[in-house]
């Protein structure tokens, strides 16, 4: 048996005015694509050849650009194309929130999807992992035969799923027959910082869908968060089954329509995970409380749902403070790549340096002068320990109050120590943290004496309410009073 694999991954958000183009994005190909996806060790287990396509990821960003998606798509149309006659089946991971300027349809995980279609025709069987926080259509669940999402946010069971994914394929290639997942649309629009799986309602819907997908006349089960910030008539909530066989579509018909009333009956009880408050409570609240460490995330400049990391909002809350309170602070980071690439990349440890940091994009992100004692330089890395290095950093203390900052060249959010190891920043010197997260990422999380979610402005404001949509089905919750 052989298997196609790949994946692409573009969070797009329509607010950052930059696109995202082909060097934005890692390119991997060959036998790590394996690796990304889990499936290595099962594939071997089960006498399966992997034939590795592509794996293109963008993270979060601004929209696509035309010219670097087509040619993203025209990768996997050629590898598809030269192993038509060789494989028995594909197996991709598209996460499901991308938009493409100029592209009809908008979104560059169903065009990937449609356009393959056309190579292979409908009967191939074909299998996608998609992140919870992508968006799902009737088109799509018509194209595949298998889809299933990771359940937690934050994403600890990626791996989970992806070889629930890999294991249903091998399975309808060794007996195959014509199944297609049941779809159906939820009018709710919100996002992952009020949908987070430790929390209520996510808790007890997720505990319906195991119980669901162990059912054996179910192979997989899914309900999709969505993704909010472009406006798309893709946008929004969905629940996903697939049948085990074209005798159980019924069946999943039925068990769909359950998943969408238990939901629907508790869509007010979706909220903001832990904490969360407007900026100058939250920053008051983890500067009153003792000891440490504290984290604070700057959610309206959250790094993993494509904003650029250039706000200065934060740090200037923190310069205005009169007295900080034995806190040792880390803003952890700042993206101002004309900084760092123009200045600091020419400086050593122990210069001492005047500048200005700030990309002025906004009055979010205008100009700040600092002063300070630069204390290493570093490589920047995605989070889920990420061996690709994406850019360089360095940290500087400054002189006029018990703050450091981390100055980087491309928009990485700190989220685990292996991040601040690779960026020769030593955790265990600070007590107060400032990340460009929405939710508080899991290593951090378990840290933490306390933290809070700052409901700042910017590309990722969390208040979903105040964003403005055109495309999407209305009525909708919370838009709209339903």
């Amino acid at each position: 048996m052989r298997i196609l694999v790949g994946g692409f991954v573009a969070e797009c958000n329509a607010y950052v005015d930059k696109p995202m183009m082909l060097e934005d994005f890692t390119i991997t190909r060959g036998g790590a694509i394996s690796d990304i996806l889990y499936v290595r060790e099962l594939a071997e287990d089960s006498n399966v050849e992997l034939v590795p396509s592509l794996m293109a990821y963008g993270g979060g960003g601004g929209r696509v650009d035309k010219d670097a998606f087509d040619y993203i798509l025209t990768q996997f149309k050629n590898s598809v194309k030269e192993h038509l006659h060789d494989i028995d089946g594909m197996c991709f991971f598209f996460h499901g929130a991308s938009s493409v300027i100029d592209l009809d349809g908008d979104s560059g995980d169903h065009a990937l999807i449609r356009e393959i279609r056309k190579i292979t025709g409908p009967y191939m069987p074909l299998a996608m992992v998609m992140d919870p926080h992508g968006n799902m259509s009737q088109e799509q669940a018509d194209r595949c035969d298998i889809i299933r999402t990771f359940r937690h946010s934050p994403h600890t069971d990626r791996k989970e799923a992806h070889q629930i994914v890999f294991k249903s394929l091998v399975d309808l290639v060794n007996n195959r027959r014509e199944i297609h997942p049941v779809y159906k649309k939820i009018p709710i629009l919100l996002g992952g910082e009020r949908c987070v799986s430790t929390d209520e309602p996510l808790v007890s819907i997720n505990k319906l869908l195991n119980e669901i997908e162990d059912d054996p006349r179910i192979m997989t089960c899914s309900y999709h968060i969505g993704y909010l910030r472009h406006d798309s008539a893709k946008c929004g909530a969905a629940v996903v089954v697939v049948p085990y066989t074209p005798q159980d579509q019924a069946y999943a018909e039925q068990k769909v329509q359950e998943i969408y009333d238990f939901v629907w009956a508790r869509h007010r009880d979706f909220h903001f995970t832990g904490y969360a408050d407007d900026p100058n409570q939250a920053l008051e609240a983890m500067m009153n409380t003792e000891g440490g460490p504290v984290f604070l995330t700057d959610s309206g400049d959250n790094v993993t749902a494509g904003a650029q990391g250039l706000n200065t909002y934060v740090l200037r809350q923190l310069l205005a403070l009169e007295n900080y309170k034995d806190k040792n602070i880390i803003v952890a980071g700042i993206n101002d790549k004309g900084l760092y690439d123009n200045v600091l990349s020419g400086m050593n440890v122990g210069d001492h340096i005047e500048c200005e940091i700030g990309a002025q994009k906004t009055e979010l992100s205008a100009k700040v002068k600092i002063a300070g004692t630069i204390l290493s330089f570093g490589d920047l890395h995605h989070h889920y320990h990420s061996e690709a290095v994406v850019g360089s950093c360095c940290t500087i203390k400054l002189d006029s109050a018990p703050i450091t900052l981390i100055v980087e060249n491309f928009p990485v959010s700190f989220a685990e120590k292996y991040q601040y190891d690779c960026a020769n920043v030593d955790m265990t010197s600070f007590n107060f943290f400032v990340v460009k997260q929405g939710y508080l990422y899991p290593e951090l999380k378990a840290q933490a004496k306390n933290y809070v979610m700052s409901l700042t402005d910017g590309t990722t404001m969390q208040r979903t309410e105040r964003l403005i949509y055109k495309t999407v089905q209305r009525p909708i919750w919370p838009l709209d009073n339903i």
